[in-house]
């Protein structure tokens, strides 16, 4: 069923009748006969009585009228609402991302935004996954992803933000906490910390990758998603971890930072968004957080 056929089904049900229809949606008779005609045949049911002098509506016409009409009110206020957002701007702004950009970047970039767009409300989306981060971007549920690795999009655009390196963590007073750097030497015969691979797979893979290529297996004694959950079993001695080197921002008293020297991969940050149809407080906040990326101190 299209909408063209609902548009000339209540045309001629309110001027009951098919010339004067015709003409208020700038069709021929026939034509509009064979729309009318064609969305009977789709339905199962005549919509109209006609003779040649009169046409009225079945009543199974009348019923399908009132929802006909009830689609098209709702139709022309939806198109309304959106002409009027396009012309008055975003009132909602979706952002959603990794830790490190919500924790580092957004703050800034926010206040940044605000003071230009104090009218825009921002939906913050927490989710750990950066695919599945690209995924709600892709149907349209958010406007803006940080994201770890640039989707293969045709759809979508990504700007490199930053990079970093990783870093164990270590209490105070452990033997490694002295050093300059470490390496998996170093670590192989203290207990770990890991990240699960589904949630956090680069953080996972940079580990175990390392400890493969040695031909050794790390000690793992819990996985844990949250960075900052993970900061307090290394500060309780539960074990020692591998994190990304910005999570030092979240620390406690009481841990040290050590480089780490298997890490040859960094760790990337991008912004994603779709390439067309934003609206421009979506390049807006863009360049809010391109300031702030440059602002703040790498690691």
């Amino acid at each position: 069923m299209e909408l063209r056929q609902l548009q000339c089904f209540v045309a001629v049900a309110e001027e009951l009748h098919f010339r004067k229809a015709g003409e208020r949606l700038g069709l021929s008779q026939p034509a509009l006969s064979e729309r009318i005609s064609s969305l009977e045949h789709e339905l199962g049911f005549p919509l109209f009585f006609r003779t040649t002098r009169q046409v009225s509506l079945t009543q199974a016409g009348s019923e399908f009228l009132k929802d006909a009409q009830r689609i098209l009110a709702d139709i022309d206020k939806s198109v309304s609402h959106v002409r009027h957002v396009a012309d008055s701007g975003l009132k909602a702004l979706r952002v959603s991302g990794v830790d490190e950009a919500l924790s580092l970047l957004f703050p800034p970039a926010l206040i940044a935004f605000r003071k230009h767009h104090p009218n825009v409300h921002i939906e913050l989306l927490e989710i750990s996954s950066s695919d599945y981060h690209t995924q709600e971007l892709i149907n349209h549920r958010t406007d803006i992803a940080f994201v770890r690795n640039p989707p293969d999009d045709e759809f979508l655009s990504s700007e490199y933000l930053s990079s970093q390196s990783a870093v164990v963590v270590v209490p105070d007073g452990n033997p490694l906490s002295e050093k300059d750097a470490v390496s998996v030497e170093d670590i192989k015969d203290f207990p770990l910390i890991g990240f699960p691979k589904r949630s956090r797979p680069i953080l996972h893979e940079m580990l175990w990758s390392s400890f493969r290529k040695r031909g050794l297996q790390p000690d793992i004694v819990c996985e844990v998603i949250d960075k900052s959950t993970m900061l307090q079993l290394v500060a309780h001695g539960i074990g020692i971890a591998l994190i990304p080197a910005w999570v030092q921002t979240l620390s406690p008293k009481g841990l040290k930072f050590v480089p780490y020297r298997e890490s040859v991969q960094r760790i990337d940050l991008y912004i994603s968004y779709r390439t067309k149809g934003n609206a421009r407080e979506v390049q807006a906040f863009i360049d809010a957080v391109k300031q702030a990326s440059e602002q703040i101190s790498r690691f």
